[in-house]
């Protein structure tokens, strides 16, 4: 990965703002599309955040499908690590405490409900 930028933003954690990096240092397709993969994530796992990983799944231009199957692909990887990531974490919508597998269930039927 080109850029001490880009590499400080990915040990920090940003990664919405690593893959706009990566986009503008003109990196390759593959490491562009990782960083975005490691952003929807984090916007989905770790934020839990409905409108902000639809407007970033937009913006990439991933569909609905590519997103469900990053995010379960990434909570594949998540469970064998034991990650407290997929642990229940309050959710606003139901105002409950869910595992990130039911939070997934829902986003994926609010999809069409959000807005673009």
């Amino acid at each position: 990965m080109e850029g001490k930028g880009i590499e400080t933003a990915v040990e920090r954690g940003h990664f919405v703002r690593a893959a706009l990096m990566a986009e503008q240092a003109d990196l390759s397709r593959d490491e562009i599309q990782g960083l975005r993969y490691k952003a929807i994530w984090q916007m989905a796992a770790e934020y839990r955040n409905v409108h902000g990983t639809k407007r970033l799944a937009l913006r990439y231009g991933l569909s609905r499908e590519d997103v469900r199957k990053i995010l379960e692909d990434f909570s594949q990887r998540a469970e064998k690590e034991n990650s407290k990531v997929l642990d229940p974490c309050y959710d606003y919508i139901t105002g409950r405490h869910i595992p990130f597998g039911e939070w997934l269930a829902g986003f994926m039927k609010l999809w069409k409900k959000l807005p673009a």
